[in-house]
């Protein structure tokens, strides 16, 4: 058991390695993951409930925050966080996906159900590794979410549940979608249980979950009000009408991209042709395994099969996989409000929870193949698809690593002596992070009169208050919130010195610089 248990923790720390390089290769890393590291900073030294802080709409302080809490910890503020929290959190997405494939299959078709689910998500093409490996942008979300249908599965009360009902409202309190991805599916998945059961008390466990977790989740946001906690932000804008049949072709071309088959603007990441073409088998793969679930659940509502206790939690859990993964379209439709491919960072749930169908529908395939000379073969190409695979992510990580500028930048202020400063929201927190948090560059806006001001998202007023800076740097490669070398300047008075440092530009002042006012 000994034995097995450090087998167990070596393979986990093999797959964070792995995921870790791979998230070097494929993310540079930006001020949205070190806002997250500095929100950790801050829970570490015994502000909890982030007082003072004022964050985006999805704060994610109840979600990711919590891994970077313990990582500022152990290491304390360093950009490694950067990609190594990410890659924890995907490895455990990837366990947890394909012990979840292996419900119901034992042996040679347990092995390949897992299998599926480490290929589709343990070896991922660049785009997916882009937005997988990336914190943070929901995968903890759909973490807490794939925990909680596993504790939903047997539709009673019991352990399982209470689990659910806790991680649905942690989920709610950090990140909206929760909601999407977590709690509609839930709530339908227990009344699709009663329909298929016809038999209320066979679902009601299910559907109750999420509205307890609604409760729980209103009465902590009151309470750390009153205790003192962070505000946010408004929500995020929606798709306007005449955007939404555009989202959903882009489902399509960009869903492929996101399993490897092809890269679109983001590129394929210097993955050879022949190998990205071997991905279309992943896509059949998780399309079979959505429709499948699919249609099993519309047979089951409809025609009522005989159910035991096992078939009762194998149906349940591919309901509640397949109803999140259409909820995660919707949530890739009705906010997806350009054609920036970056939107397709709203795929990567739905990317996870058919990877899981995939894994149980090929743990199926296997466990009724016949004869035997069928299973020989379909072994021996399931071998050759995650060798194709594995070659393809090693492809990608043998490419040269994209550059960070934000790297230079620090190194030019530590340089130069310049430890305190201000600057556009993308140039600061994570030049702060690269800094090992000893050189703070914090993130300010113009407002509508054309004044630097704090940036009133990401951020909390110990920043500012009675802080004085030496600087403030701005990217004239990525221009954000009319920063710029006229609205300092009209804001603090006559520049002393402009240094250039990339596309950076530092901009230095014969007097120190205070932040007044907020605008976000």
């Amino acid at each position: 058991m000994t034995m097995a248990v450090i087998a167990a923790l070596a393979g986990f720390v093999g797959l964070v390695a792995l995921l870790y390089v791979a998230s070097l290769h494929a993310v540079v890393g930006n001020s949205d993951g070190a806002t997250v590291v500095l929100e950790g900073q801050s829970m570490s030294t015994g502000n909890v409930l982030l007082h003072q802080w004022s964050l985006s709409f999805d704060s994610f302080w109840s979600v990711d925050a919590i891994f970077y809490t313990v990582a500022v910890l152990v290491t304390g503020v360093r950009p490694l966080l950067l990609h190594l929290v990410p890659a924890v959190i995907a490895a455990l997405v990837v366990v947890t996906g394909a012990l979840m494939a292996r419900i119901g299959h034992r042996g040679v078709s347990g092995l390949a159900a897992a299998a599926t689910v480490f290929a589709l998500l343990a070896l991922p093409g660049h785009v997916l590794a882009t937005f997988f490996l990336q914190g943070p942008l929901h995968v903890d979300t759909v973490l807490y979410c794939l925990l909680a249908f596993v504790g939903l599965r047997r539709g009673r009360l019991g352990w399982g549940w209470a689990m659910a009902v806790v991680l649905l409202a942690a989920g709610i309190l950090g990140d909206f979608q929760t909601v999407f991805l977590g709690l509609v599916p839930a709530f339908v998945g227990g009344v699709v249980a009663m329909a298929r059961t016809r038999d209320w008390r066979r679902g009601v466990t299910t559907a109750t979950a999420p509205l307890v977790a609604v409760v729980i989740a209103g009465a902590l946001r009151v309470a750390t009000n009153i205790l003192g906690t962070f505000t946010v932000g408004s929500a995020n804008p929606t798709a306007p009408p005449a955007r939404i049949a555009e989202n959903l072709r882009l489902v399509g071309t960009w869903g492929g991209h996101m399993l490897g088959v092809g890269g679109g603007d983001l590129g394929t990441g210097g993955m050879p042709g022949a190998l990205g073409a071997v991905h279309v088998v992943g896509v059949v793969a998780v399309l079979a395994g959505v429709v499948a679930a699919a249609l099993g659940l519309l047979r089951g509502v409809v025609l009522r099969p005989r159910v035991t206790d096992e078939a009762t939690e194998n149906w349940r859990l591919d309901d509640l996989l397949v109803l999140a993964f259409v909820a995660d379209l919707a949530v890739f439709v009705a906010f997806t409000t350009s054609g920036d491919q970056t939107f397709s960072r709203y795929l990567t749930g739905a990317v996870v929870f058919g990877s899981i169908l995939a894994g149980r529908a090929v743990g199926r395939l296997v466990a009724t193949a016949q004869p035997h000379w069928v299973r020989r073969g379909g072994a021996l190409f399931g071998v050759g698809v995650l060798a194709a695979f594995g070659a393809g992510l090693g492809s990608n990580v043998a490419a040269a690593a994209p550059g960070r500028p934000y790297q230079q930048l620090e190194a030019f202020l530590a340089g130069h002596h310049l430890d305190r400063g201000i600057g556009d929201y993308w140039s600061a927190s994570v030049t702060t992070v690269a800094g090992d948090g000893s050189l703070p560059v914090r993130p300010v806006i113009a407002d509508p009169t054309g004044r630097i001001v704090r940036y009133l998202r990401q951020s909390t007023s110990d920043w500012y208050s009675g802080r004085t800076f030496q600087f403030l740097v701005y990217d004239t490669g990525h221009l954000w919130g009319n920063v710029n070398a006229q609205t300092a300047a009209a804001t603090f008075g006559p520049i002393l010195r402009t240094y250039d440092v990339g596309t950076y530009r530092v901009l230095v002042w014969n007097h120190p610089l205070s932040v007044t006012g907020a605008s976000g």
